[in-house]
């Protein structure tokens, strides 16, 4: 350790007042942006005209609520007070919505939170009483109230009408644009991120930390672009040396480094974020088009180990750019600031194509423009100007702003606006050099192939979809709109065919109510929605929220699967925005961007995600909208396994049962060979626990797995589908036709066909099985058929050939036997006996492994052997998982024997007290307790012997 380094304390001090005064030249910014806005100067003259009124108003109610606290009277004078002009207007909301609500939640302790109140309003002297007070409140409110991040804005608002103080108010998102440029830490407590904010605004505006509270709730609401601070520089520097001290596979040379490599790496991001946000707007006005923003993480690639990044840009792509296409970057480094239109394409298939780009834009740049060569991101300086030449690699070409050229202007927006005016004429060029051929993506064509071997693809399921399409079509056409068939138009909407649209209980009750007009109404709405004038993505928004109050609003699936059905030349049939198998989803699987335009409406984002989707999928399955959705999905999904193909999962969960192998590879054989199979014994024998070890070796994925434990109240509703009660929006019952965990495994196999899913069922014989399983029982058995459900009487359901069954079976209370012979021919059944088979000797191999008293084994089988002859059977003997337990000594054997063993066989016993007797622990240990112990000694200096 160096000897002149400073204590660690001193340093991180020291670092810190580094940080700030970096920081603080990108604040000045910030304010000299909000300063040149005769609205942000005219609106805070006026605030501080009116601020003392309003905060000697205040400071009365605030201090008759700390002397006689009345949270209901507190409220009404601050809902009164923040409605008045001045500088406390945004607080209206939080009077009238919040606190009522909190009030509400905390009914039955309403004087304890009047309390936390009148105790948490005093003025903080210290972070630490500001961090008392907040945490206070929020634990009398309870993590399940109301948003508790609004608690820093009540308590902060009262603490700044304080004019003794210096305490800025934090407003939701407040803080947002601090957090996103690196300068606050993240996942901050309610409390930390107020003190944080505080000590920022402090920092950058003393003794008036209101005014920087102000700049970045201005910039907040109108992100307009500040510029880069004077420090850029010196951080990017400051990257670059600490990402030279990496090393690839060992990482960086001390914890601390990488530590501050991480935050530099954040507080480049959060640059970048803030330039995307501030230039989009703009750009999109030079430009005539919709970009796309792209994030960029913080390491230099996806390895948990790799690189911190030492420089940083944002990139807006231009439409139809999935990766191929020319995309609008600039990038911030070590040396300087690039603004230029990037080639984009990642891959060998797009090494020819840069070299084609290049070759062609060589010597015949615009005037102005140049090239700017790539280093790989290995490098500690990124970019480097060639002039006309181009070097290979990506291409990327524009302007190049050494440092301190870009840095310390409010007006260097205007530059990098007229840098994209000058690029524009470049686009159709860069476009122009795709060299893949009619816009296949080489490999993604790979993929296909496998897709189309693995899945298979058609299979007869497909072609069930595709014909339901046809037939949903003709009933959307014009002229059968006119003569609107409700029931049909349920059919569509409720079931799976061509793709499920989820739950709607609020459509569905509307649709219920509907009288004549109604119906009527909604044909108008479909018909337009479907056939009307205009641009596709407003008749969207309208039949997402009619104008008309009489129409019914659709919901947004409901909608696209209409547009999916009517149109199949245009609307693929993924209906869904978000979500684990939506569009954004799928586009992440196939490297497509999507706009994340706030100001988009849904309507806009869903058309522009479907064109950008089908276009990456059109020349893979020309005219094929269900082939492209099944080939996504497939897609998607694969690219999910993050599981190494050379382990052997089976070898391994064998392992940690302590089971042989070859019988966890019987197993897998059983439920391959009818795909079902049950797991029978007496209790505490790791039936559950097995299928559970075994399903993950099967299916490591969890989300598709599941299980669900059946009792006598299980019904077929709970298990595969039914109709549920539920309240709507305006608080009228309403049922709606809700998938249970069957149903919604099944659909994921569908979905994902060439993967197994595993459904384990405890406790299988408890329930009424015929009357749980219904018409399924018949698909148990025949996999490749579909029968018409309960639920679904217009549309053939059928259990997937990957979807296997692992059921567990107790039979200590004989309840086996009300398994009749139906669901016994469709299930292999394997018996879990402690004394025979793979679980013999399992209870000392365990105690054995984890250094327990390997003679409770030999008691517990002892005592098994006594069982099985008094009660005449193998069902009733003890399990050995009672005694899996790491801290097994005498005192806990004794809880455990008295507690959980002794009341089994009490009930097996029942009546028969001198033979109960002998069952005690005193009578059990005294009988074989010895005989125990000495043979596990025997045993043991056996195995040291080697014998």
């Amino acid at each position: 350790m160096d000897v002149h380094a400073p204590p660690p304390d001193e340093a991180e001090a020291a670092q810190r007042r580094l940080d700030l005064a970096r920081w603080a030249s990108t604040f000045d910014l910030m304010r000299a942006r909000a300063e040149a806005d005769p609205v942000f100067v005219g609106s805070g003259h006026q605030l501080d005209a009116l601020a003392p009124v309003r905060c000697g108003e205040a400071r009365e109610f605030i201090a008759d609520m700390m002397r006689s606290p009345d949270v209901d009277l507190f409220t009404s004078r601050l809902e009164e007070w923040a409605a008045r002009p001045g500088p406390y207007s945004a607080a209206v909301s939080l009077a009238r919505h919040w606190l009522p609500r909190v009030v509400a939640h905390c009914e039955g302790r309403r004087s304890e939170l009047e309390a936390a109140l009148a105790w948490a309003l005093h003025t903080p002297t210290s972070y630490d009483e500001a961090t008392a007070a907040i945490r206070l409140v929020e634990e009398t409110v309870g993590g399940a109230g109301p948003d508790l991040s609004r608690i820093p804005s009540v308590l902060s608002l009262m603490w700044a009408t304080d004019t003794e103080a210096d305490w800025p108010i934090l407003w939701p998102g407040g803080s947002d644009t601090f957090q996103t440029l690196g300068w606050m830490g993240r996942h901050l407590t309610h409390a930390e991120r107020y003190v944080a904010f505080v000590d920022l605004a402090r920092a950058f505006a003393p003794g008036q930390s209101h005014i920087a509270q102000r700049v970045v709730s201005h910039l907040g609401d109108d992100p307009s672009f500040v510029g880069f601070g004077e420090a850029l520089p010196a951080l990017t520097e400051e990257a670059a040396r600490l990402h030279a001290t990496y090393t690839p596979g060992v990482g960086y040379a001390a914890a601390e480094d990488e530590a501050r490599a991480a935050s530099l790496a954040l507080q480049l991001r959060g640059h970048a974020a803030l330039v995307a946000r501030a230039l989009h707007k703009a750009l999109e006005r030079v430009t005539g088009v919709d970009l796309a923003e792209t994030s960029l993480q913080t390491r230099t690639d996806t390895t948990a180990r790799a690189a911190y990044r030492c420089d940083s840009h944002t990139t807006w792509l231009l439409p139809a750019s999935s990766g191929g296409a020319p995309g609008i970057r600039v990038w911030l480094t070590r040396s300087g600031i690039a603004v230029g239109l990037v080639s984009g394409g990642e891959g060998a298939s797009s090494s020819a194509r840069h070299e084609a780009l290049g070759t062609r834009l060589d010597g015949a740049l615009p005037e102005g423009l140049e090239f700017i060569h790539v280093a790989p991101t290995s490098s500690s300086d990124r970019l480097r100007p060639t002039g006309d030449t181009y070097e290979g690699g990506d291409v990327f070409v524009g302007r190049w702003f050494p440092h301190p050229e870009g840095v310390g202007s409010i007006d260097f927006g205007d530059e990098i606006e007229e840098t994209v005016r000058r690029l524009m004429p470049l686009v159709d060029i860069m476009r122009g050099a795709d060299t893949r051929g009619a816009g296949v993506d080489e490999e993604l064509a790979v993929a296909l192939r496998t897709f189309l071997a693995e899945r298979p693809y058609p299979a007869e399921r497909d072609q069930w979809h595709i014909e339901r399409r046809r037939e949903f079509a003709a009933s959307l056409e014009p002229e059968a709109l006119a003569a609107f068939d409700l029931a049909t138009f349920r059919r569509i909407i409720a079931g799976g065919a061509y793709g499920s649209t989820g739950t709607h209980s609020v459509l569905d009750a509307r649709l219920a109510a509907l009288d004549a007009q109604g119906l009527e109404n909604l044909s108008r709405t479909l018909t337009h929605l479907l056939w009307g004038e205009g641009d596709d993505a407003d008749r969207i928004d309208a039949a997402l929220a009619p104008t008309n109050s009489d129409d019914v609003a659709l919901d947004e699936s409901v909608v696209m699967k209409l547009l999916a059905i009517a149109h199949p030349h245009r609307y693929l049939p993924v209906y869904a925005m978000a979500g684990r198998d939506g569009k954004v989803a799928m586009a992440q699987a196939l490297d497509v961007s999507l706009p994340r335009r706030r100001e988009l409406s849904r309507g806009r984002l869903h058309v522009l995600a479907g064109d950008r989707l089908r276009a990456k999928l059109e020349p893979l399955l020309p005219a094929d909208p269900w082939g492209q959705a099944q080939f996504a999905h497939w897609l998607l999904r694969t690219g999910e396994s993050s599981i190494d193909p050379e382990r052997d999962l089976l070898a391994e969960a064998a392992a940690d049962l302590l089971v042989d192998e070859e019988f966890v590879r019987e197993i897998d054989g059983l439920l391959k060979d009818k795909k079902q199979v049950i797991f029978y014994g007496p209790p505490g024998t790791g039936k559950t626990f097995m299928a559970q070890r075994f399903a993950a070796a099967l299916q490591p994925d969890p989300a598709k797995r599941a299980i669900v434990q059946f009792h006598p109240s299980t019904s077929y509703e709970d298990f595969f589908e039914g109709y549920r009660p539920r309240l709507d929006a305006g608080g009228a019952m309403v049922y709606e036709l809700r998938k249970g965990p069957l149903a919604l495994l099944a659909e994921a196999a569908e979905a994902d066909p060439t993967t197994p899913h595993v459904m384990i069922i405890d406790e299988i014989n408890r329930a009424n099985l015929p009357r749980v399983f219904g018409e399924l029982l018949f698909l148990l058995e025949y996999r490749s058929h579909s029968v018409m459900t309960s639920y679904r009487p217009d549309e053939g359901f059928q259990l997937p050939a990957n979807l296997y069954f692992i059921g567990t079976m107790n039979t200590a209370d004989r309840s086996i036997a009300l398994v009749d012979a139906a669901l016994r021919r469709r299930f292999h059944f394997l018996p879990f006996m402690p004394h025979e088979g793979p679980m013999e000797g399992l209870l000392a191999r365990w105690l054995a492994k984890n250094d327990g008293p390997v003679w409770v084994a030999g008691l517990v089988d002892r005592v098994n052997d006594e069982l099985r002859q008094i009660l005449r059977g193998p069902h009733l003997q003890i399990g050995h998982s009672h005694f899996m337990s790491t801290d097994l000594d005498d005192e806990k054997l004794r809880r455990v024997w008295q507690y959980g063993i002794y009341p089994f066989i009490e009930d097996q016993l029942y009546g028969r007290e001198d033979v109960l007797a002998t069952f005690t622990w005193d009578a059990v240990e005294a009988r074989h307790g010895e005989a125990a112990r000495a043979e596990a000694a025997s045993d043991s200096a056996t195995a040291r012997d080697g014998g």
